[in-house]
């Protein structure tokens, strides 16, 4: 997941990074206290609209297996191919073992699988345009690498089975007004490198990006409560998934927190509004096997994973069928060093442990 805080020591970064959220802020403050189990009322009633069929329920049957099916080869548990088991994500042969089973699961569910190349590795990503042309475009993604010696089934494959089983069930919703970009990140564990040369790249095309969403970890959830902690929010990000909670009938707590270091912050330098998804690392139930070789298929608590990709399902629903003017202004995104150069020193030291707030 983030950046290890062994290389923050290593560097002396802590007081070197410059950060978009000061240090101790947005502690997690959750909007309901409510039973976080999900409610029946997911499914069609959600945001529909005049002329649309109604949304299909963001709780598929196919869900928990699919979800369980990938994570199981990402992290070794199961062949990625016949006779093949991946120790890690973190060379370059695993990588690329990796990188190609993914392309083939995005061509596995009838999109073109595409890839953004850049010096040392590359990014598998698939577009799903909208139902009439749109120049409006929304990205989702997860880093699909791991740490040296890390089976990394927490962190991240449970974040990359999440983008498939949107990008697999965005399929089916009609009325889309956005493009949607399914993106997984290559180097995310070596200094954020995949996420910043896509957002450098959608950059350079030009692309009108109206929000980031990138999930990191989301497979621990030791007290049961379905909580989500929603990293720095631009604009009303924070906001439309309340609403989309609420729309469809859920009542996991959503935690706002000021965590950085991950894939969400590669993309404020260019303009892009972003926000990140992840259990709850600031308020402490977040995995103990966090960047070691016990982050392992059997610690990934799938009901959670799966009541968290309804939540994403439900969302990317509303925010696909959203009109451009629904969206309101584009959301500025927080301050960051402005220069690539200024960024790249940020992703190679690290920020988390600098300013993400003290566990609760």
């Amino acid at each position: 997941m983030r950046i290890a805080v062994a290389m923050l020591i290593a560097f002396g970064a802590i007081a070197g990074c410059t950060d978009d959220a000061p240090a101790g802020t947005d502690g997690g403050t959750a909007t309901t206290d409510a039973d976080p189990s999900i409610d029946a009322r997911v499914g069609g009633d959600v945001d529909s609209r005049p002329g649309c069929a109604a949304v299909p329920t963001a709780d598929p049957t196919w869900l928990t297996s699919y979800q369980q099916d990938i994570v199981a080869k990402l992290s070794g548990q199961t062949a990625i191919r016949p006779g093949v088991y991946l120790s890690d994500r973190a060379t370059v042969s695993n990588r690329n073992e990796a990188r190609t089973f993914l392309q083939n699961q995005l061509t596995a569910l009838g999109y073109t699988a595409r890839l953004q190349s850049y010096a040392g590795g590359a990014n598998p990503y698939a577009i799903l345009e909208a139902s009439s042309p749109s120049s409006s475009n929304i990205i989702i993604g997860a880093h699909f690498d791991s740490v040296p010696g890390g089976p990394g089934a927490n962190d991240n494959a449970t974040g990359v089975a999440a983008v498939l089983a949107v990008a697999r069930y965005l399929q089916s919703v009609d009325c889309r007004q956005s493009n949607v970009y399914f993106v997984l990140f290559d180097e995310e564990e070596v200094g954020l490198v995949g996420s910043f040369e896509f957002a450098k790249w959608l950059s350079q095309q030009s692309i009108n990006v109206v929000s980031v969403h990138t999930i990191d970890q989301m497979g621990w959830d030791s007290d049961g409560d379905r909580a989500i902690e929603l990293e720095r929010p631009d604009g009303n990000l924070y906001v439309q998934y309340v609403q989309t909670k609420s729309a469809a009938g859920l009542t996991m707590p959503l935690y706002q927190t000021g965590t950085g270091a991950t894939d969400h912050v590669s993309f404020r330098p260019f303009g892009f509004a972003a926000i990140g998804l992840t259990e709850e690392y600031v308020n402490g139930d977040t995995t103990p096997y966090y960047h070691t070789s016990n982050d392992t298929y059997d610690t990934v608590n799938f009901a959670y994973l799966r009541s968290t990709t309804v939540l994403a399902n439900a969302h990317f629903a509303r925010l696909a069928r959203m009109s451009a003017a629904a969206f309101g202004p584009p959301a500025t995104p927080r301050a960051w060093p402005p220069s690539e150069a200024g960024h790249a020193m940020v992703r190679a030291l690290g920020c988390r442990a600098a300013y993400a707030p003290a566990r609760q």
